[in-house]
């Protein structure tokens, strides 16, 4: 565990404010929520996605999606699940929409050699975004069925 050498008091309400630097390097925003574990006596703050735990339902629905379509469906959060290769971080700050948005000659990942165009459905919940499913086609268009996927995951998945 690496240290930071900030401290910070709790006040008479138990409440601890986590100082901006951490926010702004883990990405914490006003209205994201924290998951509080312990760990060999040590108390460990995490920000809750709620889609993490449901990572495999979400590489499931890739696949779906994939085989319906017959083209490359990624999910992009903070990385791509299921891939190694990091997003090339243009294309990240490009997924953190929350209205389907089309994309034309971009990388999606670090080291690829071709841009590629096609189109992004994020999922919102509860006015946060908590990632998109990113189709790769050269006809830009809509799917329809992406699109109940995303409608489903943002209401069941609601706080």
């Amino acid at each position: 565990m690496k240290a930071t050498g900030i401290v910070r008091r709790l006040d008479d309400l138990g409440r601890l404010v986590i100082p901006k630097e951490i926010r702004k390097q883990y990405q914490l925003k006003e209205g994201d929520s924290i998951e509080f574990y312990i760990e060999n006596e040590k108390i460990v703050l995490e920000k809750y996605d709620t889609l993490s735990s449901k990572e495999n339902d979400i590489l499931k629905i890739c696949e779906t999606l994939q085989e319906i379509y017959k083209i490359p469906v990624y999910f992009i959060h903070q990385k791509a699940l299921g891939h190694e290769t990091k997003v090339f971080q243009r294309f990240l700050e490009k997924c953190n929409v929350y209205r389907n948005t089309s994309f034309r000659d971009e990388k999606i990942f670090i080291n690829d050699a071709n841009e590629v165009s096609g189109m992004i459905y994020p999922i919102v919940i509860e006015g946060y975004w908590q990632g998109s499913f990113v189709l790769v086609s050269p006809i830009i268009s809509e799917f329809p069925k992406v699109e109940a996927f995303t409608t489903f995951l943002s209401i069941k998945y609601q706080l």
